[in-house]
């Protein structure tokens, strides 16, 4: 199951998107990529891709301060769950980009069936983010930092470019240091944050190893 990153959530450093719906959609070109033969999930995040009435809960807040909510992060699990069950399917595997990859981290920590962690360009420290980029602090947001001490025995991959300055590798490093898997934080260069990972980004899906 591949989750999206945070999409149009600002026009600008000081205003929300009036629509966070993704311009540039990197984690549906990373599930059409997938190279596996079992059945793949794209999971958008609340808001994005939502037209009309339906907009009517939508505040501007789930893709900002709130944007990894205990509300945004119970509606994903509740997807996960009813899309396992159309399926039937009986493990996860999790990977998410950007705001995905620390929603994916969050959903992890919930779920006894995810076998798998994966994350590009992810969000894995919401508070050094926010230091680094100079940026207020995600007030109403869970810290996927803070539940990696859980997710010690999971296999994961954690991928991370030095050309990206959104998402730059202290940021999962951190997170992988926590986790005490050094060696699933992988580093390239040249890949900007919005892509294209899908020409980077592998798993062996068949072992359940990165």
């Amino acid at each position: 199951m591949y989750i999206e990153g945070d999409g149009y959530a600002w026009e600008s450093r000081t205003r929300p998107s009036a629509d966070p719906t993704p311009r540039n959609p990197v984690a549906l070109h990373l599930a059409m990529a997938d190279p596996g033969a079992d059945p793949v999930l794209y999971l958008a995040r609340p808001c994005q891709y939502v037209q009309g009435e339906d907009r009517r809960q939508c505040s501007k807040r789930y893709w900002t301060s709130a944007r990894l909510g205990p509300e945004v992060i119970n509606s994903l699990d509740a997807a996960i769950t009813q899309a396992k069950a159309a399926c039937g399917a009986e493990q996860v595997i999790l990977v998410g980009f950007s705001g995905g990859g620390g929603a994916a981290a969050l959903l992890a920590a919930m779920r006894p069936d995810v076998v798998f962690l994966g994350t590009v360009a992810g969000n894995l420290d919401i508070d050094a983010w926010a230091d680094l980029q100079g940026v207020g602090q995600l007030a109403e947001s869970l810290n996927p930092k803070a539940v990696a001490p859980s997710l010690q025995h999971l296999p994961q991959r954690h991928l991370s470019s030095r050309t990206d300055a959104t998402m730059p590798p202290e940021i999962s490093a951190k997170f992988c240091r926590a986790v005490n898997q050094p060696e699933s934080c992988v580093v390239i260069s040249g890949v900007p944050h919005g892509g294209p990972w899908q020409r980077y980004w592998d798993y062996d899906y068949s072992s359940g190893k990165p």
